[in-house]
């Protein structure tokens, strides 16, 4: 590059913006790259993270466009994900190498979540307002947003601690159990403790039986797919929890909701609720988009409106308490009186 051209590129500001750009995009293609790569296979087809272009076009069903597949690898070179010497690649990059740790499962589906879902309703919504329409109930996503959620399960699992006894007779009821993580999570506090799931989405309440039944609790813990508006039982709980879920309820339901949850309630007994709260970060925002757009779903709750509903609904002792630190993540508690 010229010196003129650089000058010019400065005095209208554009190198700053150039370079903020490059930086904006590289961050874009690498998420949607290693998000591709996990979901769609090729990294499984790596096996040993290395493979020729011609392996990975064989384990690929048989890719016949190798000059498709060779520009889209060379993506991945091109942004440090991958590394290629001759005809062989190897996974390279660090946040490609964190993702592949079976550990990371819930990182790795978090990263699916926001290039193949939160995407979709950042882009599509202003249109969407302009047409006065609602984005429709989407059931696919629900086992990828239920490993996605599993990020959050240290401070979900502080909370429950703190609503959970450690010992004695007590009954859980968890609407939207998702996997089923926080009813094992309770079980293991408590070895007398017996638990519902109730799960809207069928695939995902298939999902949590066979957890329940791999983590070897069949006998305690039952996983019912149902809406808890439509839940009927003769059996009261000691404690009814929400991890994640309250959005999925409009802000104009949420009081007779809680009147509903009060009366599957034993006297005495306990609401416990977790979600994401307006006001938080850029990943929270995308969620609030996501929810407040969808037909048949709510906002994100403001904390303190969500606090007045539970009195409203006939809870005392209603509190809020901050699960993480700077960010809009809370747990809400409430009793329900015992006369």
């Amino acid at each position: 590059m010229r010196f003129k051209t650089a000058g010019s590129l400065i005095a209208r500001g554009q190198s700053a913006l150039m370079m903020s750009m490059l930086r904006t995009s590289t961050e874009f293609y690498r998420a949607s790259f290693v998000s591709a790569a996990l979901s769609g296979g090729v990294y499984a087809a790596f096996r040993k993270e290395r493979a020729t272009l011609d392996q990975l076009a064989e384990r690929l069903n048989n890719v016949t466009n190798l000059d498709g597949l060779r520009s889209w690898l060379d993506l991945g070179v091109s942004l440090g994900e991958l590394k290629r010497t001759g005809e062989e690649y190897r996974i390279a990059g660090k946040l490609s190498r964190a993702l592949l740790d079976p550990a990371n499962d819930a990182y790795q589906a978090m990263l699916q979540e926001i290039v193949r879902n939160h995407y979709g309703y950042v882009m599509n919504a202003p249109a969407k307002l302009r047409e006065h329409g609602w984005f429709p109930f989407d059931e696919e996503p629900g086992e990828l947003v239920a490993r996605s959620s599993r990020i959050s399960e240290p401070f979900i699992f502080e909370a429950v601690d703190d609503a959970v006894p450690r010992r004695g007779a007590f009954d859980l009821l968890e609407v939207g159990c998702g996997s089923g993580t926080y009813i094992r999570h309770a079980c293991s506090r408590n070895p007398g403790l017996r638990a519902v799931g109730l799960e809207l989405q069928a695939k995902v309440a298939e999902g949590a039986r066979r957890n329940i039944r791999d983590w070897g609790l069949q006998d305690r813990a039952e996983i019912v797919h149902c809406d808890v508006r439509a839940y009927r039982n003769d059996r009261r709980f000691d404690l009814v929890t929400f991890h994640q879920n309250i959005y999925y309820f409009p802000r104009a339901d949420r009081i007779a909701l809680a009147r509903l949850v009060l009366g599957l309630l034993k006297p005495g007994g306990s609401v416990l609720l977790t979600t994401l709260g307006q006001g938080g970060g850029p990943a929270g925002q995308a969620v609030g988009i996501w929810v407040a757009t969808t037909r048949g779903y709510g906002p994100l709750p403001d904390p303190d409106e969500l606090c007045g509903q539970l009195q409203e609904a006939g809870f005392v002792g209603v509190k809020k308490k901050r699960l993480v630190p700077f960010e809009s993540f809370w747990a809400f508690f409430g009793t329900k009186p015992k006369t």
